[in-house]
């Protein structure tokens, strides 16, 4: 997109990786390769850039919906012949459509850039899957559902189990959380989302300094080049 001054169609919208590949291949395994499935295109190392929130062009490239970027390949749905034949290059990968998820939160066909920003606020905080995990099909463990050992004997000592609830609680609240499956065989909303959301959302300052990322995850890289903010008209 070049301004604000747009509309898209709720059901196009998709987030995705942008990264930098040294080569594309089409994946043969028997199996999932995480969210690759067998026959699909895989990257076989690459660079994280950043996350972006598009919609796919005529020409099924990437249409970023908060920046003036370049537009991208996207793996799985640019034509994978194109894909094959790219060496060195900026991809967008794992893109997944937002459609079910801005339905079910009652977002409207047609949305406009400041809807965007809203979608982009509140699933992409980097805690958005975690806080709302039964929507996917997960359940948070908490401090009572945890059996704490020493020494190869579950700890049943009040006092002791106490302390080690505390310690867990402690852990929670440093972004130490966990979950597991909660047992039902459908889910609200699709079960992917529980990985993506957050994953493609903003980083901690924790992790801002370890992994050397913006806390912003849709900021632009640098090495993208001059990727500008949408003007107002």
């Amino acid at each position: 997109m070049n301004n604000r001054k747009y509309t898209v169609c709720r059901d196009n919208i998709y987030i995705g990786e942008v990264v930098k590949t040294s080569k594309i291949y089409r994946y043969e395994g028997k199996t999932n390769l995480f969210r690759t499935q067998p026959g699909q295109l895989n990257e076989s190392s690459w660079f994280s850039y950043r996350s972006m929130l598009f919609v796919p062009t005529e020409e099924k490239l990437s249409n970023d919906l908060l920046y003036q970027s370049p537009s991208y390949p996207i793996l799985n749905i640019t034509d994978d012949d194109t894909c094959l034949h790219l060496k060195e290059s900026v991809v967008i990968k794992d893109a997944c459509n937002l459609s079910a998820l801005l339905t079910y939160f009652g977002y409207k066909k047609e949305l406009s850039y400041e809807d965007i920003l809203k979608i982009r606020k509140t699933f992409f905080t980097g805690k958005f899957a975690m806080d709302n995990c039964e929507l996917f099909g997960w359940k948070e463990i908490t401090a009572e559902d945890v059996k704490f050992y020493a020494h190869g004997k579950e700890i049943t000592d009040p006092k002791e189990l106490a302390k080690q609830r505390r310690k867990f609680r402690i852990q929670k609240q440093q972004g130490h959380r966990s979950f597991t499956c909660n047992g039902t065989s459908e889910s609200i909303l699709p079960s992917e989302y529980f990985d993506v959301l957050d994953r493609r959302g903003d980083n901690t300052l924790m992790d801002a300094i370890t992994w050397h990322k913006n806390i912003d995850a849709f900021a632009p890289h640098k090495e993208e080049g001059p990727v500008k903010k949408l003007t107002r008209f």
